[in-house]
């Protein structure tokens, strides 16, 4: 057993195997593919061009530790749920050159993207040539990956956009916050990738739905007995870019 597949908790979803990764990540091992949402490269850039101090160095970090998990799980390919950029980069942003030496460095290696609404045309036209664009949902055996979560009547949905995290109050006045996967009964929402993000309000069904909460070496499903519909997630409010 892999590293990898060691720190992974291994569930079933419309009738597939599917692991979920403390970083974040969603494994396919059936197809070899590695999904992730919200990556948000570039956003220290964009902060920076309106006037507000982000060190730098943020995005390289965090495109190196998601290749990183492709080489870790075996992936050959990486499929992108949605936001992979923050904003349109300016030619001379350096994040740029570090995806196109990390492709490189794998030729075995896909990668795919569903746009986001993050993912402006005008800035996919700056990304290395070898990333394939997907302007609208697409179908993946029993799954349809798409940016936002959406019921669908052709599979199962796999999606991001809303960056969940649950808080799990473990006394009056203390508790544990982390990201989770969300999985509804029609669709399931990974969490961020990137780290520069914020997290959303949301309000499970305890009847219906299911939390994996993310730790720094596990993940653990959130079990019916805390109580998921009196708690809530931290708000994230969705607007435009800064």
């Amino acid at each position: 057993m892999s590293e990898f597949e060691r720190l992974s908790l291994s569930i079933n979803c419309a009738g597939e195997v599917l692991w979920l990764h403390p970083a974040h990540v969603m494994y396919w091992p059936a197809r070899k593919t590695l999904f992730v949402a919200d990556v948000h490269v570039g956003k220290e850039h964009r902060f920076g061009r309106s006037g507000i101090a982000i060190p730098g160095g943020i995005s390289e970090q965090t495109l190196r530790d998601l290749f990183a998990l492709c080489d870790q799980s075996g992936a050959e390919r990486l499929m992108v749920l949605g936001d992979f950029m923050h904003a349109k980069p300016s030619a001379d942003e350096s994040w740029l050159e570090t995806l196109s030496v990390l492709l490189a460095e794998r030729p075995a290696l896909g990668i795919e993207i569903v746009a986001g609404n993050h993912d402006k045309p005008a800035g996919r036209s700056l990304l290395d040539g070898r990333v394939l664009w997907h302007a609208d949902s697409i179908v993946e055996g029993a799954f349809v990956l798409v940016h936002e979560p959406v019921d669908d009547p052709r599979g199962y949905v796999l999606s991001g956009h809303l960056h969940p995290a649950w808080r799990l109050s473990t006394t009056r006045r203390g508790g544990v916050r982390a990201p989770v996967f969300w999985l509804r009964p029609g669709h399931a929402v990974l969490p961020a990738f990137g780290g520069f993000t914020g997290a959303a309000r949301i309000e499970p069904d305890l009847r219906e739905d299911r939390l994996f909460m993310t730790g720094p070496d596990c993940v653990i499903e959130i079990p019916a007995s805390a109580g998921l519909t009196k708690n809530r997630f931290v708000r994230k409010k969705h607007r435009q870019d800064v």
